[in-house]
């Protein structure tokens, strides 16, 4: 199973869109999306990664998680858990400090949805065609409790 996202380019700038191999490296072989109404397609395998480059704006990163969950984002004491809690398959897009998280129905072979590049390099997400998206916000870098003692106290004022 894939899941294909379509990309329109309205931005000045030419896009790069580079696969993840397998995690070890970015391809030298890339994906050009012209700029001013450009468009291209992103397929990325279950278990893969894709990242997209906007010039000036950085990477949005998409990963196809498969059967996972964020499970902070999920209603689990629910009784009647919502329809998107209860699709099976899991992709993640992640742009700057903001994350689309994106479920989808395991037998829809052909999950995707819709993003484009605006003028001025925002990522909209235009429409989902597959299963439901929700904006969700992930810590860039996790810091346990037990290790907040020991960092070096601020200047007080």
């Amino acid at each position: 199973m894939n899941i294909k996202i379509n990309l329109t380019n309205r931005y000045g700038y030419d896009l790069a869109l580079y696969p993840y191999d397998g995690g070890a490296n970015l391809s030298g072989e890339g994906q050009r999306i012209a700029k001013l109404e450009g468009t291209g397609e992103l397929v990325v395998a279950q278990g893969e990664s894709s990242i997209l480059e906007v010039p000036g704006m950085g990477s949005l990163l998409v990963q196809f998680l498969g059967e996972q969950k964020l499970e902070d984002c999920h209603e689990r004491f629910c009784d009647s858990p919502s329809e998107f809690d209860q699709y099976e398959m899991m992709a993640l897009l992640r742009y700057k400090t903001t994350e689309l998280y994106w479920r989808f129905p395991k037998e829809d072979s052909d999950a995707a949805l819709d993003i484009s590049i605006n003028d001025i390099g925002t990522v909209c997400l235009d429409k989902v065609l597959s299963g439901e998206a929700r904006r969700v916000q992930l810590p860039e870098f996790f810091i346990p409790p037990v290790f907040t003692a020991h960092l070096p106290e601020g200047n007080p004022d």
